[in-house]
């Protein structure tokens, strides 16, 4: 069994310069967690992935969600923050697969689980590590070779249709300064 759908977002704004300091959800400093934008966008993917309104969400919400944990070669938080909202939203309202066991580069042990599961599976990972992990999913159509380090407002997305895949892009457009534009 394979899901008919996989949806891949890199996690939401980090500290850097321009974004200032990362934060935890209770506000403590954190610079392995998002950035105050980043908590703006972790709010709003929970009503774009569960929208209020059905006739929406038959094709967003996910059944799987999975994030990158953290250890010992990865501190970062971030991908756990970004789905955190979202997450709490669809256990509030319905059921879902929560799986953070997978760091940021077990990229073929988390595509093998992936593809067991059923319906629609979202991921929220690393940028850097998202076009290898689409790698691993047999016959998986081309995607951009990377995704840029300033680009948090894009949804890649395979379909399964007659056992094979597609690719399409999705954008956010949930905060100001979103891109429409493709990744290319």
């Amino acid at each position: 069994m394979a899901p008919d759908r996989i949806m891949f977002i890199r996690h939401a704004e980090k500290p850097d310069a321009s974004e200032g300091t990362g934060i935890e959800a209770d506000g403590k400093a954190d610079a392995e967690s998002l950035a105050v934008r980043g908590w703006q966008r972790a709010g709003a993917l929970a009503r774009f992935f569960c929208p209020v309104e059905e006739k929406h969400s038959a094709r967003l919400t996910p059944a799987t969600v999975f994030a990158a944990g953290n250890g010992p070669a990865s501190k970062s938080k971030r991908s756990m923050q970004t789905v955190a909202p979202l997450v709490a939203l669809l256990r509030a309202t319905s059921q879902v697969n929560y799986i953070t066991t997978y760091l940021k580069d077990d990229g073929a042990a988390l595509m093998t689980d992936v593809l067991t599961q059923s319906g629609i599976v979202l991921i929220a990972w690393e940028h850097k590590v998202l076009p290898p992990l689409i790698g691993h999913v047999p016959g998986a159509p081309a995607v951009p070779a990377t995704w840029p380090e300033d680009r948090f407002d894009i949804v890649w997305i395979l379909d399964r249709a007659a056992g094979r895949w597609s690719f399409s892009q999705h954008p956010q457009l949930l905060l100001a300064g979103d891109s429409a534009e493709p990744i290319t």
